[in-house]
């Protein structure tokens, strides 16, 4: 076939399956139009965004696709390539799936230490997952088994079992298979024992409904069987009125007489019940429809509603606890707006202030890399880049996929984030959000030209890192974090006590205790002596022990998010 020369914009996520994914889309897409040209565009997502809440309770459904829905509908994008399993089974308005193609192998694997299985598991152990189908029926199996939250993408995933933070994991067999990671699996689990996810190992094309051009061209990938199998499992989803992170299995093959055998799950997330459903038919719809009726007659309509109800303030173990919040004002409202959704009573009490320091900011062309290792230096550097005629030509290089300088890299998925608000994609982001583990990601860097924008109070081990790879750089300071001067409302709450004390940066702990102990009441006084410590990472909980303070809570991963859910645990488990 051919067609005209055209340029298609297609929208992923960064992570590397998602690449692989995207460029395996595009290698069927230029087979079957071979003048095609295709522009990738990455994005990142909400759900790349929280990495450290479990799915379902930030609400999984759309998670990982709105922001690619949004650049859809405003043209910015002409397609987006998914994993189906990820895609609400409605279609976002004016948006369609314009093809569906490639169903890898749908299996779920176990990836144990010590190479055990599902049987030899030791009880207690723990499993993590942030899947309340896969907790549902690991546990409906093995009872004895602990299943805690994990995120992070595949390679994350695998290295915390490594690591001993969980003993095991269970990861799609698509994705392993797609990364080459298949070694990794100790157990296949038998589709009796695990089902699958509506739509796994799936890949779905989503474009705009009204696109006739490139529908045109999307129809020469489409796979006609897959798309009648995940047709009845989407279908089968949304009867139950089910999303993404609700405990719902289903999976439909295709046998030689076009006949549809289809299978379904509905559990609770303790494992104490699943009701299983199955049977055959020629219509994908009309069979799902009876299948989930047959199963809401069984009762799943009541386990869904009791189970999968995402977590309140009367559930929260943070309801009625007053946390200090010590962020600086820019950034303080957001963190108290989740601790209040939690049922907490957040005190506002901002210990930083930024102010811009009278930098002189080298041309960010002359640079093999940027590095950024916080959202405020992203703020600041464009703040600078304003006043520059060469900004747009910039952001212009830093988007193209053929341009190799500068290239990008980030500590953090918050400083991904709003680098992407800036239209700049991160070409790195290390799995630990600490300068340390972005220097050794970036590997070898002899005679390679870093541009290190930040905040005067950096920490100078990231340059003698970057430097021992053979980085020249240049460590040049944006602003300046400041103590903030306290309102005598904020003073006011401060005296009533709080439950917690929350640190953000080893600066949020130095200025907290010049303010503190510089009033007439001293520091215990006004705070009590069994106020809880929180700091969102081991630099800042270091900082807080030598200032001579103890520290209750540190989060395995270092946001916002992270901390919160820390906070809740060290309460749950103290109740």
């Amino acid at each position: 076939m051919t067609t005209p020369t055209q340029c298609l914009k297609i929208g992923t996520r960064t992570s590397e399956l998602a690449l692989w994914q995207t460029n395996h889309v595009i290698a069927r897409l230029q087979a079957a139009w071979p003048d095609l040209e295709c522009h990738v565009e990455p994005f990142v997502t909400q759900g790349d965004k929280t990495l450290d809440k479990p799915l379902p309770q930030i609400g999984g459904k759309g998670l990982f696709t709105a922001e690619l829905e949004s650049a859809l509908r405003d043209g910015r994008i002409d397609l987006a390539v998914h994993s189906l399993k990820d895609l609400p089974v409605e279609d976002a308005p004016g948006l369609t799936l314009g093809a569906i193609l490639n169903r890898a192998p749908v299996a779920d694997g176990l990836v144990a230490r010590n190479g055990w299985t599902l049987a030899t598991l030791p009880p207690g152990t723990v499993i993590g997952t942030s899947s309340n189908r896969r907790r549902a029926q690991i546990l409906a199996v093995r009872p004895d088994l602990r299943v805690e939250s994990i995120r992070g993408n595949v390679q994350t995933r695998v290295r915390k079992v490594a690591d001993g933070l969980y003993d095991a994991t269970i990861l799609a067999e698509a994705g392993l298979r797609r990364l080459e990671m298949t070694d990794v699996v100790t157990e296949w689990l038998p589709l009796d024992i695990m089902l699958p996810a509506p739509g796994q190992g799936a890949l779905a094309v989503q474009c705009r409904a009204a696109d006739a051009a490139t529908l045109a061209l999307l129809a020469a990938i489409e796979d006609g069987a897959v798309q009648t199998a995940v047709t009845a499992e989407r279908a089968f989803l949304q009867a139950l009125g089910g999303g993404c992170s609700a405990p719902i299995a289903a999976y439909a093959e295709i046998n030689h007489g076009k006949e549809i055998f289809l299978r379904g799950l509905v559990g609770s997330v303790d494992g104490r019940a699943l009701i299983r459903v199955q049977g055959s038919g020629p219509d994908p719809a009309e069979l799902a429809q009876r299948l989930a009726a047959e199963a809401l007659a069984q009762g799943a309509s009541a386990m869904l509603e009791a189970d999968q109800s995402p977590i309140s303030s009367l559930q929260s173990p943070l309801t009625g606890k007053r946390i200090l919040v010590t962020r600086s004002p820019e950034q303080a409202q957001a963190f108290a707006d989740k601790l209040a959704a939690l049922g907490a009573e957040p005190v506002v009490f901002p210990v930083i202030q930024f102010e811009p320091l009278p930098a002189d900011l080298p041309d960010p062309a002359d640079y093999d890399w940027l590095i950024f290792t916080s959202a405020n230096a992203v703020d600041f550097f464009f703040e600078r880049l304003e006043t520059r005629d060469w900004r747009l030509s910039l952001v212009s290089s830093l988007q193209s996929p053929v341009s190799s300088l500068p290239k990008t890299a980030a500590v953090g998925s918050a400083t991904a984030f709003k680098l992407a608000t800036f239209g700049v994609a991160v070409d790195f982001m290390p799995d630990e959000f600490t300068g340390e583990q972005l220097a050794q990601g970036l590997g070898d860097l002899t005679g390679q030209r870093v541009l290190l924008p930040r905040a005067k109070i950096g920490r100078p081990e990231i340059v003698a890192l970057l430097r021992e790879r053979g980085a020249v750089v240049d460590d040049v300071a944006l602003y300046d974090t400041v103590t903030a001067v306290p309102t005598p409302a904020a003073l006011a709450e401060l005296d009533k006590g709080v439950d917690a004390i929350t640190f953000t940066s080893p600066s949020s702990v130095r200025n907290f205790l010049q303010i503190v102990e510089s009033r007439p009441q001293g520091f215990l006084k006004p705070l009590g002596s069994k106020a809880v410590v929180a700091c969102i990472g081991p630099v800042t909980a270091a900082q807080a022990r030598e200032l001579g303070l103890t520290v209750h809570v540190t989060p395995e991963d270092y946001t916002i998010d992270a901390l919160i859910e820390a906070l809740m645990r060290y309460w749950e488990n103290r109740d």
